[in-house]
């Protein structure tokens, strides 16, 4: 359990130091094509750890343009434009992997530790056509870069511990490297643990939980243009407790298998090869009872769920004068099964399938040509076909009635058959005084995924009916992105805008009976995001964010759910070569356009404060800490969530003051 006299200690250890030296703003971020910078940002390990609270998805909610719902303390589902899901592609390194709760209390970025990737990439909408099916609202890549060693020192390890006192009470994290310049092995582990946190009310929100990952490389480097890697990796999160929940996870277990090989200049016509193939597992168990006392003592509801993803990709790259042109395959399996059990008075009386063994199938072809011209001039052209099978395979009579009852127009199907086709034009310019600016035209698809399929739980009342929709056709978006920054002596600035009309947006909403069910409509959304830094001197800097999203139901000329008011920040950042110091104001309007058919609330206007500050003893060890929410400010986010498994919409109060210390080594 948490001691605040660890905390204590923690702080006074940190604060006797003459200055401190890292922070919870992401702020620098480092950009490596500064012609997408308000579309695309890479951040390494060390910007993104440095806070009071390392959960990826309430990380990941600190990039601009980025948010994320809540349902607890871990596992916030990551939104980038007002897209959820399947319309971001996650890839972790190399890998995909399919959460196993329906109710997404562990969507793929709970298995995602920060602490053990080198670079994060996150990309705003469509900038590419390589990243396989879906993302038709953006990608997230976490990365992990191969180790590199010193003739006398063919070793390397870094280690890090931190605690605070509202929340997350323990953040564990080790790795070590040790080779050559032809073999290496990376062994990383980390240790965390939660406790219920207070809301800015004193009042305590159910979100504590257990967690512990690790994962091991072996790679293999015959020469300078060839490397194979073998990658494993294990997690797993113990009882998470979840205030947006009508049940709570006692269990749920990942497990990812990879194989990679890359090769450079490996012909006259063959710059590049990659091949990425992997495998992952997850083992889900919600109830109601484990955790929390039941409602009703005879209802003593659980679901346990598994999902297997498996796929692979092959990417070649040839070179044809100033174009480089990358084409390949990406294949794809996804399986997913999960049953409503009621344990009492019969622990094994099944109640329905939910997922009943969904099968999905989603196999890619591509080519992608960038072209470079005179005056800093880009052209990106790209096109993929998706062939889609989905199938559920093993419904029964029940499942087929309640898909007909819910939905009026069903056809009698439980496979589906797609060719979908995407294409990309996007042009970027550079000029002179330090100006950049791109626009892209898009075309992409997303296939509905297994809950929105074919999800089946019904009930004695209709209303607590959730249902899936086999004859759901797929989202077919088409984008215009548009941005302009410029990067001067003493300020930098971007501005970007987005526009993507979709035809047959797959909308959760409520029949006529009151069930959630899914189907297919017109929509538009649009927003822009903002930023700009001032440098007053080699030292101080100051600067701000901020994003806006809106989300039309075209064909109903309504509101679309889930959509992130006005929100960002405005920061001040001391820093020199030994420490920095630092401060945020962040912000978001109130939001009143909502999508009352599923009761959304309105949410009033927020604000908070962080503090930050760190030191860097040496070249060993670094100091940090800081005060998140200083003035302990009541609040919710916007975009909180419908239970779609009871229909009830809750809004999760933030985390109030939270007071953070942490040390890490690097040797």
């Amino acid at each position: 359990m948490f001691s605040k006299n660890k905390l204590s200690i923690a702080i006074l250890t940190a604060l006797s130091a003459p200055g401190l030296a890292m922070a919870t703003e992401i702020s620098p971020i480092h950009v490596v094509d500064k012609e997408v910078a308000s579309q695309q940002e890479i951040l390494t390990k060390e910007e993104l750890t440095q806070t009071g609270n390392t959960e990826t998805g309430q990380i990941l909610r600190q990039v601009n343009g980025v948010d994320a719902t809540r349902m607890g303390g871990h596992g916030l589902d990551v939104q980038i434009r007002g897209q959820q899901n399947t319309q971001l592609n996650i890839i972790l390194d190399g890998a995909e992997i399919a959460g196993g709760c329906p109710n997404r209390m562990d969507p793929p970025t709970s298995y995602a530790e920060i602490a053990s990737y080198d670079d994060v990439t996150v990309i705003k909408g469509v900038q590419s056509v390589q990243y396989g099916a879906g993302g038709t609202g953006g990608t997230v890549i976490f990365e992990r870069t191969s180790p590199t060693f010193e003739e006398d020192k063919p070793f390397n390890g870094e280690i890090s511990a931190a605690t605070g006192s509202n929340g997350l009470t323990q953040d564990l994290n080790a790795k070590v490297e040790a080779g050559n310049d032809e073999f290496y092995v990376v062994l990383q582990g980390s240790k965390k643990s939660a406790d219920n946190y207070e809301d800015g009310n004193g009042d305590e929100v159910r979100s504590s939980y257990e967690s512990q990952q690790g994962h091991i490389d072996l790679g293999w480097r015959p020469d300078a243009n060839n490397e194979f890697k073998f990658s494993y990796e294990k997690s797993r999160t113990d009882d998470a407790l979840y205030e947006g929940a009508g049940m709570d996870a006692p269990l749920s277990k990942g497990e990812i298998k990879r194989l990679s090989y890359e090769g450079k200049n490996l012909a006259k016509n063959l710059q590049g090869l990659e091949v990425e193939v992997y495998q992952s597992n997850v083992d889900h168990v919600m109830n109601n009872f484990e955790l929390r006392m039941p409602m009703d003592s005879t209802k003593l509801m659980e679901t346990p769920s598994t999902t297997e993803t498996t796929g692979g990709k092959i990417t070649l790259t040839t070179q044809l004068g100033h174009t480089t042109l990358d084409y390949g395959l990406i294949l794809q399996s996804e399986i997913k099964e999960a049953a409503l059990y009621n344990r009492y008075p019969d622990p094994d009386a099944l109640l329905f399938r939910m997922w009943p063994d969904v099968l999905t199938e989603q196999n890619s072809v591509f080519a992608e040509s960038t072209s470079l011209f005179r005056d800093n001039q880009k052209v990106i052209l790209g096109l993929r076909y998706d062939q889609v099978t989905a199938e559920a395979r093993n419904t029964n009579m029940m499942s087929t009635n309640l898909y007909t009852n819910a939905n009026s127009d069903y056809s009698g199907d439980t496979k589906v058959e797609e060719g979908n086709w995407n294409a990309l034009a996007r042009y970027e310019r550079g000029y002179k005084n330090g100006w950049n600016s791109y626009i892209g035209l898009s075309h992409t698809t997303r296939t509905a995924d297994a809950t929105e399929r074919f999800m089946n739980k019904g009930g004695m009342n209709t209303a607590d009916w959730w249902v899936g929709n086999p004859d759901l056709n797929p989202e077919k978006h088409n984008q215009l992105d548009m941005g302009l920054s410029q990067n001067a002596k003493h300020y930098d600035w971007s501005l970007s805008a987005f526009y993507d009309q979709v035809e047959d947006y797959i909308l959760n909403t409520k029949n006529a009976s009151g069930s959630s069910v899914y189907v297919n409509k017109d929509a538009t959304l649009y927003g822009m995001e903002m930023a700009g830094t001032y440098y007053f001197n080699h030292a101080f800097k100051a600067g701000f964010n901020a994003a806006l999203t809106q989300g039309e139901n075209t064909t109903d000329n309504d509101n679309l759910i889930n959509m992130t008011p006005l929100s960002g920040n405005v920061f001040a950042e001391y820093q020199t070569s030994q420490m920095y110091a630092g401060g945020r104001f962040n912000f978001a309007t109130a939001q009143n356009e909502v999508y009352e058919v599923v009761s959304e609330i309105e949410t009033p206007a927020w604000s908070t404060v962080d503090l930050y500050a760190g030191y860097n003893v040496n070249n060993t060890f670094t100091l940090s800490a800081g005060i998140d929410n200083l003035f302990d400010h009541a609040y919710y986010n916007h975009i909180n969530r419908i239970d779609s498994n009871s229909g009830s919409y809750y809004n999760v109060m933030e985390p109030g003051r939270n007071v953070w210390a942490k040390v890490a080594a690097k040797f």
